[in-house]
């Protein structure tokens, strides 16, 4: 008779795993100590989850997402191109990789361990591309016509993303300052207009429109 599945017994097994990698990295943590810290035996965790990797991705799953989705808030309550494109760079390269004691090394750590027939859903990877394309399209008009280049810039933010969570388990100091941001937003809005350009645009349209209202 097949074992019932109970939803208590699974969110134990997510509560322990998250505990145990934000303590040990994911690959000092093992499934018989995620069993033990949930209170079930070893052998019933599998009646769970498969292997320690699907475990760790139900748990960074719900923690990425939350993060991304606070991300896009912060984003969109920038005003302007520059503002929000330092937001966002700033939010993934800067202060994802230092959340919760760097919990997003075990993401790099995870991935370093696939191996073929290992059960790997690349599903987070296409929802993380999906979100950064619609942020991009958001802080700039000339980003939001050009899916091309978008999408260049995706796998760019990607890989970087990648690199950052790296170089903070080493070198915590080595993250972005504020000269290599201001350096990156330069460089993905080159198609934009200066923020002194727009700012002087704007003024020549209030003086041309009083001169014409006093006419």
């Amino acid at each position: 008779m097949p074992q019932v599945k109970k939803e208590d017994i699974r969110l134990a097994i997510l509560e322990a795993s998250h505990a145990l990698f934000l303590e040990k990295g994911y690959v000092d943590t093992t499934m018989v100590q995620i069993a033990k810290r949930a209170g079930i035996s070893h052998a019933n965790i599998y009646s769970y989850f498969t292997a320690k990797l699907q475990v760790f991705f139900c748990v960074y799953d719900t923690w990425f997402k939350a993060r991304i989705t606070a991300l896009e808030s912060e984003v969109m309550s920038a005003h302007g191109p520059h503002a929000r494109m330092r937001a966002l760079l700033a939010g993934l390269l800067v202060d994802t990789p230092r959340l919760d004691n760097g919990f997003s090394h075990n993401l790099v750590q995870a991935l370093s361990t696939v191996a073929p027939g290992d059960p790997y859903d690349p599903s987070l990877l296409q929802w993380f591309r999906e979100r950064l394309s619609a942020m991009l399209a958001a802080c700039a008009p000339s980003l939001a016509r050009d899916g091309v280049r978008r999408a260049r810039l995706i796998d760019m933010l990607v890989l970087t993303f990648d690199g950052c969570l790296i170089n903070y388990h080493v070198n915590p100091a080595s993250l972005p300052d504020v000269a290599m941001l201001e350096e990156y937003v330069a460089a993905f809005l080159s198609t934009e207009p200066a923020e002194s350009a727009i700012a002087s645009q704007g003024a020549e349209s209030v003086t041309a429109s009083g001169t014409t209202a006093t006419a």
